[in-house]
């Protein structure tokens, strides 16, 4: 019988610069009893393993590990697994700390990063790291097989995180955009679309109040809203509809967000990682970015509403992007043109610029900085663009 002696803990800062190798991790629970969960992990797309664990005891638990074929483990997840599966970025440490491990969750558990000590005399070390925060070994919520049928910020504290000193946005070690009025001038758009067919479902809805109610929230939200006002559903086939005309729309009349391109040039040349962040589903990010030509600039850095279990104002999906990029939320910088977008940045614990293209610039007042067009954000990432 092989035994596991696992010890786990919240983390701060300070971690990040000792790591010497990551690999990821996608795994689902055929049983999640904490007397006998039963496993499949399949780490970096390369390798699988079943594992067998049993109750645990302190720091200690019984486990039993065998290799399955790849293409066995794949069908498992995908057929006799819960979804969402649990995926994460595993860090492993050098130095000092080596035997330490530190898991970045992404997807459904976005925001979660927890240290593991997995040593046979773990239990007994107490000579922690100083950016160890607080033991969790014995709290059931954070055994992995809890996470893939809890996810984390579904019982997490809903509070955002404590004030950060203000830091200035041209230090920041990347920088996440939103898409729609920040790329891509496409909310006037989306906007004239939406409020026409809602109007024509009979919800009866101007252009500014789409872009007041509306802007920078997924259809869902939408959807939840009304039915929340009036108790109604939007019909059978509105989403299809909705995707259909703005595609049309898109291939149309869409361009970039002016000046953006030479933005992102100058972020380029300088060395600063960016990426974009979006409340749109894939497809219709994807034909945006490729329409107005900025789809180059980024290539797989590209994060959606798809990925992750709750939307923005959630900071689920900024958690997510910064997870991807191997940045620490606090040292990303977020560019919204929406509430919910701004709020999002904040409950990541990001710094914020609010992009008042469109918005009325008193609504972003929460963001750290305010903007008005390219010009202002290049001035606030300290770039220079052509006028």
């Amino acid at each position: 019988m092989g035994v596991e002696t696992e010890r786990k803990f919240l983390v701060g800062r300070g971690w990040r610069e000792t790591v010497v190798r990551t690999r990821e991790v996608r795994q689902g629970y055929m049983s999640t009893e904490p007397e006998r969960a039963v496993r499949v992990r399949i780490t970096d797309s390369a390798e699988a393993v079943l594992t067998v664990k049993g109750p645990r005891e302190g720091a200690r638990r019984a486990e039993f590990e065998y290799p399955v074929p790849l293409a066995d483990a794949e069908e498992i997840l995908a057929r006799l697994c819960p979804q969402p599966l649990v995926q994460k970025k595993r860090h492993y440490l050098g130095g000092r700390f080596d035997g330490w491990t530190v898991d970045e969750f992404f997807g459904s558990n976005a925001g979660l990063v927890l240290a593991e000590l997995d040593a046979e005399d773990a239990a007994d070390v107490v000579d922690l790291p100083e950016w160890v925060t607080e033991e969790v070994t014995t709290d059931l919520r954070f055994d992995n097989a809890s996470l893939h049928g809890r996810p984390y910020p579904t019982w997490a504290a809903r509070t955002a995180p404590a004030p950060r000193p203000l830091r200035d946005p041209a230090d920041a070690d990347l920088v996440i955009f939103d898409c729609d009025g920040v790329l891509v001038d496409s909310e006037p758009i989306a906007n004239r679309v939406l409020a026409v067919l809602l109007t024509e479902a009979g919800f009866p809805t101007s252009y500014e109040d789409s872009v007041c109610r509306y802007m920078g929230g997924t259809l869902d939200r939408v959807r939840a809203m009304l039915r929340a006002e009036t108790g109604r559903d939007l019909p059978t086939g509105f989403t299809e509809h909705y995707r259909a005309r703005l595609i049309e729309a898109f291939e149309r009349d869409l361009r970039p967000v002016p000046g953006m391109a030479e933005l992102l040039r100058a972020l380029s040349r300088r060395g600063t990682p960016f990426c974009v962040a979006s409340s749109s589903p894939r497809d219709r990010l994807a034909l945006g970015l490729r329409v107005t030509g900025l789809a180059s600039w980024f290539e797989h850095r590209v994060y959606c509403a798809d990925d992750v279990t709750r939307g923005k104002p959630a900071p689920d999906l900024f958690l997510h992007a910064a997870v991807r990029m191997g940045i620490d939320p606090a040292d990303a910088v977020v560019v919204e043109d929406s509430v919910p977008g701004v709020d999002a940045a904040t409950a990541a614990g990001m710094t914020s610029i609010g992009y008042a293209a469109l918005t009325p610039p008193d609504r972003l007042s929460a963001a750290t900085r305010v903007v008005r067009d390219t010009t202002g954000l290049a001035v606030e990432l300290g770039l220079t663009i052509p006028g």
